[in-house]
């Protein structure tokens, strides 16, 4: 897929796309890397539209592969590579590319991070004129790679994005003090993630505000009535897939912790998080921990983490369906009372 015209919806992220691509002058694989739904394939998709992008531009979706093998393949096709030759792909692909000044977004690549690493400093030596801006909840940690984290919006942008999209959805009801009293309580408890704010305000067309709080109580994962493939990729459609998607891609034990965990009102360090989730089968609560964090499933800082409000919804889901819901919320009240041993 060829990159197209600037994404004019973008909120809030001026200093973001300044910063990328100074990143993207300086080296040639910048990492966006961020929580589910915090934007970075429509940040990255506007930067690969932007005038400052010298050559071509080609943004390859890696959501839909299941396959390493098929890497090379992907990106052969969206740089228009006739691989019908009998040529071996990778070899095909490095020789297309090697004298063409061209950008290769390789947007939702951490399930294929692994492939990614090895074909991508690959394509960096061979090819000269070839830049790289990834998507991953994880870095690719190639010796070249410089690291940007996305994070979420600011509130007052949070606030603009909701109401735009509140207002397109359904006109003429918002505006009221009441009204944005409301909006930026909504846009808190989303963290202020785009896609979550985009999905919420989407349902403003048949709930009111007071109602779409009342969904999120019971469990509304914000999926839209009519998901449209050519709008929206399907794994965005609703917060359990994209969060879904992310637990897919977590090891068993990182699986039991973000499950364990959702038991957490506010900051923990990790002491706390081994007292409340460690037992034999989740011994080493703290390196589990880290590697949370670094998937952009945990805010860390300074010792002191905390899970985003959506990424702890889903983890209570996970904790219900585990049947260990009731015996960690007596273990976090134990806790919270030092009772445990």
């Amino acid at each position: 897929m060829n990159a197209s015209t600037p994404d004019a919806g973008l909120v809030g992220r001026d200093t973001l796309l300044a910063e990328a691509g100074t990143l993207l002058a300086d080296g040639r694989h910048l990492t966006l890397s961020g929580l589910p739904g915090v934007g970075k394939s429509r940040l990255a998709r506007t930067i690969a539209a932007g005038p400052a992008v010298r050559g071509a531009a080609h943004v390859v979706d890696l959501a839909p592969l299941r396959k390493e093998a098929l890497l090379p393949h992907a990106i052969a096709a969206a740089v228009g590579l006739d691989v019908s030759d009998g040529r071996p792909v990778r070899d095909g692909l490095l020789a297309h590319l090697a004298g063409r000044e061209v950008l290769l977004v390789l947007d939702n690549a951490e399930h294929l991070a692994d492939a990614c690493r090895i074909l991508v400093p690959e394509l960096l030596w061979r090819c000269p004129g070839v830049r790289v801006l990834v998507t991953s909840r994880l870095p690719l940690r190639t010796a070249v790679e410089r690291l940007l984290v996305v994070g979420p919006l600011s509130e007052e942008a949070a606030m603009e994005l909701f109401l735009d999209r509140a207002r397109a959805a359904a006109p003429g009801r918002f505006g009221t003090p009441l009204h944005d009293v409301l909006a930026r309580s909504l846009c808190r408890r989303l963290d202020l993630l785009p896609l979550a704010l985009e999905l919420a305000a989407a349902k403003l067309g048949s709930l009111s505000l007071s109602e779409l709080e009342h969904a999120l109580d019971v469990g509304d994962d914000l999926a839209p009535p009519d998901c449209d493939p050519g709008r929206r990729p399907a794994h965005h459609h609703s917060l359990s897939t994209v969060l879904g998607r992310s637990h897919e891609l977590c090891s068993p034990a990182q699986r039991l912790l973000w499950a364990r965990l959702s038991v957490f009102i506010g900051a923990f360090s990790a002491d706390d998080a081994g007292s409340v989730c460690g037992d034999r089968l989740l011994p080493d609560v703290a390196g589990e921990l880290d590697r949370l964090a670094e998937g952009s499933l945990l805010h860390g800082r300074a010792g002191s983490f905390w899970l985003p409000v959506t990424v702890r919804t889903y983890g209570m889901r996970l904790l219900v369906a585990l049947g260990e819901s009731a015996r960690q919320q007596a273990r976090y009240r134990a806790w919270r009372g030092r009772g445990l041993p």
